[in-house]
């Protein structure tokens, strides 16, 4: 797939390229010209963000999350257009990863159920026409941040690990005396608990104070 070897071209090759948030035309400009060196840069300053967007977006589904980052480089990979800065940069990226979003739940069966509610019911009070996606990303994240800070510290440290800092699930069963398999079913848990959590806070957010 197009995607699997962007992911893999970004992670295995070294960035020697000059280039800085200070000067986003110069690197929009590289970006659109199929620069790999530039790929990468923003590959290298911004997956944690993007993933932790997506993540947030998905409700806590890894899975869900990792396609939608995915698709939102694929999207920056083939449609990118000069921009004057970073916040218009992150705004195209993060729209981008709610298109993503939006596709996968009407093409990809496993996921059209849940992804379709969560979309549908996000939408009735965040409009798609809302002109500032970092207040957005703000209200999303801060959702997720408020959902992670209710869990155990082990609980939060465990997703913290495996999807914030990408750790291998058999180093962190190494560490934690277990098997790779308690692991992924303590996540796939604490996962469900998160997407609750983070719903109850959008809810929230949504209220009238």
């Amino acid at each position: 797939m197009v995607e699997a070897r962007l992911q893999l071209s970004l992670a295995k090759r070294p960035v020697t390229g000059c280039f800085s948030f200070a000067d986003v035309p110069q690197l929009t400009r590289a970006l659109r010209d199929g620069n790999e060196e530039a790929f990468r840069w923003v590959h290298g300053e911004w997956n944690s963000r993007l993933f932790r967007y997506s993540f947030a977006l998905a409700a806590g589904d890894e899975v869900v999350a990792g396609e939608i980052t995915q698709a939102a480089y694929l999207r920056l990979f083939r449609h990118i257009r000069e921009l004057p800065n970073e916040n218009a940069l992150w705004n195209w990226l993060a729209r981008a990863a709610r298109s993503a979003a939006s596709d996968l739940r009407k093409t990809r069966g496993r996921y059209q159920g849940a992804l379709s509610r969560f979309a549908d019911w996000w939408a009735s009070f965040i409009a798609p026409s809302e002109p500032d996606v970092l207040d957005h990303e703000k209200v999303l994240t801060a959702a997720l941040d408020t959902a992670l800070a209710k869990l155990d510290e082990a609980d939060r440290e465990l997703l913290n690990g495996r999807y914030f800092q990408q750790r291998p699930l058999a180093e962190m069963a190494k560490e934690q005396q277990t098997t790779a398999r308690a692991i992924e079913g303590r996540l796939a848990r604490l996962r469900t608990r998160l997407r609750a959590a983070i719903q109850t806070e959008l809810k929230r957010t949504e209220s009238p104070s």
